[in-house]
């Protein structure tokens, strides 16, 4: 039973909190697979759950400021909309790092880890780099790169890319979107070494549900013969939401018995409602706010067709939003960008737009919302998809995998280099 223990700088709060939720879910499928699993997580003082949770993983937080109330490193709000750093979480990092890598050190003394998996790299990759030289560890460090770490290093030139050169001393590498690894490689990382590996979705939580579909519709008054578009992220930039609204005008043209949810919230809503009043198609979206996490099934099953129409604004990996919808069986309707080339096969499970591109958007909408068996056919596609390869256990296993994999030395910049496509090889849809 390898000993992991994931670090990561965001953890859910409390039950049903959508911040790094694929964080505790991957800390999960790492424990339903043999791991013994530890979380290391800096103290925030919104913290409202049990230091153990349901699925058997334990969470060890740290404090790296005098204060509670300047505990404000990650969940979401370090970055602004994902492109600039707070500049009063500038000047705490070096703390967090440092109190970071002693504290780490001396847990993994205790714990005697194998495993030393960062996500986001900055920090926490160079929190568990510190940490394993202090404790004198021979513990693996795999770091994962999600994105806003990427574009943290994009910011910070010369001494991003000095970062990057601490980084690379990785045991393992990997990124959710070949966008990431493109800007990772042109930043000085070697492209050999970054495997790509999705966040995937648990399917025992995020599941169709016939029963769930009426009672929702009928919630929000649409009609059984209406079509029933579905959005959901942060209202930022990089998720592209204003090019589904564009796209809407020319949807309801076409197809005036259509209808638009949208789930979440940000900073871009004014930006949003703009676009629709411009083009008179307000009364055809629904903005619901934020849902608790164990309930997003009810608006997958809700839906006919999901939309991702991400923009690399910065560049990011796969939306976890993505694989969900389609373990619900939906077709999906993406943009060509991020990690939905991983996970969205053409003409098979759902079809991929150019970025920023709301014609071709409207386009495959409409072509999917005339022809009901299509939709089914592309949703059975996405289901099994799911199933056979985008779901955590199989992540994982991956994981696992490649540290079972390992052969050199801990730390050896000849470490492992991992094939350059992972879980979402483009060549095996079929």
């Amino acid at each position: 039973m390898p000993k992991v223990c994931l670090i990561s700088h965001s953890y859910p709060r409390f039950p049903g909190d959508y911040r790094s939720n694929f964080i505790e879910s991957l800390a999960e499928a790492y424990a339903r697979n043999g791991a013994q699993v530890t979380v290391f997580t800096p103290y925030t003082p919104l913290w409202n759950r049990p230091f153990t949770s349901a699925g058997g993983v334990r969470i060890v937080t740290f404090k790296y400021a005098p204060f509670k109330s300047w505990h404000t490193i990650g969940y979401g709000h370090s970055m602004v909309g994902d492109l600039d750093i707070q500049p009063a979480d500038l000047l705490l990092m070096p703390f967090m790092l440092g109190v970071g890598a002693i504290r780490l050190a001396i847990l993994a003394r205790q714990e005697k880890f194998d495993l030393l998996h960062a996500h986001w790299a900055v920090p926490n990759a160079l929190i568990a780099m510190a940490g394993r030289l202090l404790a004198r560890s021979k513990a693996r460090v795999f770091t994962s790169f999600p994105g806003s770490d990427v574009a943290a290093i994009r910011r910070l030139g010369w001494f991003g890319r000095l970062l990057l050169k601490i980084i690379a001393r990785s045991d393992y590498l990997s990124c959710d979107g070949p966008d990431l690894g493109e800007d990772l490689a042109e930043a000085g990382l070697d492209p050999k070494r970054i495997d790509y590996v999705i966040y995937g979705v648990n399917e025992q939580q995020i599941h169709f549900s016939a029963h769930e579909r009426t009672s929702l519709r009928l919630t929000l008054g649409i009609a059984d013969d209406e079509i029933v578009l579905l959005m959901i992220g942060r209202f930022v930039a990089k998720k592209g939401f204003s090019t589904g609204f564009h796209a809407l005008r020319a949807i309801v043209a076409a197809m005036p018995m259509i209808r638009m949810v949208v789930v979440g919230e940000g900073p871009l809503q004014k930006e949003y409602s703009a676009i629709l009043e411009k083009d008179g198609t307000g009364s055809h979206v629904d903005f619901v706010g934020t849902i608790p996490t164990h309930d997003l099934y009810k608006y997958y099953s809700a839906c006919d067709i999901f939309l991702m129409p991400s923009r690399r604004l910065p560049s990011h990996g796969l939306n976890v939003v993505v694989p969900e919808a389609m373990a619900c069986g939906r077709a999906i309707v993406a943009a060509n960008v991020g990690g939905n080339t991983l996970v969205i096969f053409p003409g098979i499970n759902g079809y991929l737009h150019p970025e920023d591109d709301p014609r071709a958007l409207a386009d495959y909408v409409l072509k999917l919302a005339v022809d009901p068996s299509l939709r089914e056919t592309m949703g059975r596609e996405s289901l099994r998809l799911v199933r056979e390869r985008f779901n955590w256990d199989a992540i994982a296993q991956h994981y696992l995998a490649r540290f079972r994999d390992l052969g050199q030395p801990a730390g050896s910049p000849d470490g492992l280099a991992g094939p350059t496509h992972g879980i979402g090889d483009r060549h095996a849809a079929g």
